[in-house]
This record gives C-alpha cells, structure tokens and sequence, in this order.
C-alpha cells in the first residue's frame, strides 16, 4: 500500500482515506488539501469476481477476478489523491456476493458506486470499452467517466455508453455504474489490460470523469 493511505475494515470492505501528516514538509499542505476536489465524497469500488468466481478467462489463462482487483487498486490510488475516501468491497481475492457488494454503498452511503469489469465473447474478434448504467438518473455520470476514458489514446473500440441490468447497479440505492474495460476473450486486449501503461492511462481516466461527475 502507498504512502499516505491507511485502512480501516469496515463491514467487510476495506476503506482507504488520505492520510495527511503535518509534522514533514513533504506531505500535502493544508490549504491543498481543502481544495482536492473529491475532498469529502466517499467513492465504492468493486471489482468484479474475486475468489472461487473468477468471472471470464483469456486465452492466455488470465483471470478476470484479478485483472479487476488490479485495475480497481490503481483507480483506487487516483481517487485518494484528489482527496476521495475510497471504500473497496475487496482488496484481495475473496468472494464477495453481489448483495454484500450493494450494500457497502448504502452502509458507507457512498456519492457513487463503481463495478469494474472486463468483457468477453464467444469469438476473440470482439474488443472495446462499453460503460453501463441502470437508472436514467446515472446516465450523465456513465457518460462523463466513459467520455474521459476515450479522451484518451486507449487504441480500442468505442461500445458506447448503455443500459445494463446488473445487479450491482440495479440493485442499488446510490448512485452507480458499471465499467467493461475491455475483452479479455480477444489475445491482443488480454495483454494489453495487463500492462502498466494500460493500467496507468485507464485509472487516470476514470479518477478524472469522477471529479467530473460530482464537482
């Protein structure tokens, strides 16, 4: 875990706050601090699967559980450092239901709710970044996230931004969506998810589109 992050477990996710220190002068000054711009909004990440559901797998053997964990960790650090309290409903690969995953953004009452996927098809021909929705309230957060993903030279297909009926975001009483980040039925997204220029541009772009969604 990166400097400046601490954890506390609660209700079975796992929380990480800014921690600021003001006894060194390298730390995040005060007045700083105060102006981060998700200063005060408490975020929900979920990655999909995790433990005995490994949700989808590569061609090359990769799981989808873990690419989601990873991914959701570096979004994870983006948020803390515009000053978000992030409250992950795993850090590690445990299983998590989906009603368990729900309720942590009603028991934290999150500002948004974030399940990060990858995709996959029965042919590997298929590739792209889809952004999912469920109540037409969420629709303009879906957008703007999807539309700071793409601001980027993310070397994909646009799927849009769309309705989905998933639990996790149906089921929910906060605001949320749903995140396909690519296919890891098609080889050359497969590797691609799994790189750390990948990883960097796509949480940069998802940390943004949250700052856009709810300044």
């Amino acid at each position: 875990m990166s400097a400046g992050l601490f954890q506390i477990q609660t209700e079975g996710a796992t929380k990480a706050k800014s921690s600021v220190s003001k006894s060194t002068t390298t730390t995040i000054g005060s007045s700083k601090v105060m102006n981060l711009p998700l200063r005060g909004k408490t975020i929900v990440l979920d990655p999909g699967h995790g433990g005995k559901d490994v949700g989808s797998t590569g061609g090359r053997g990769t799981y989808e559980k873990d690419v989601t964990l990873r991914t959701a960790l570096n979004v994870r650090e983006k948020l803390v450092q515009e000053g978000a309290t992030v409250v992950m409903t795993r850090d590690a690969d445990t299983t998590i239901s989906l009603k368990e995953r729900t309720a942590v953004a009603q028991t934290e009452n999150a500002d948004l709710f974030i399940s990060i996927h990858f995709d996959a098809y029965q042919t590997g021909d298929v590739y792209g970044m889809t952004t999912y929705f469920n109540k037409p309230q969420d629709q303009e957060i879906a957008e703007k996230i999807h539309d700071q993903i793409f601001k980027q030279d993310m070397n994909t297909k646009d799927r849009g931004v769309r309705f989905g009926d998933y639990h996790v975001i149906r089921e929910n009483a906060k605001p949320a969506v749903l995140l396909e980040l690519g296919y890891i039925s098609n080889k050359n997204e497969e590797t691609r998810m799994q790189s750390q220029s990948f990883q960097d541009q796509v949480s940069t772009a998802i940390a943004s589109g949250v700052v856009n969604s709810l300044r």
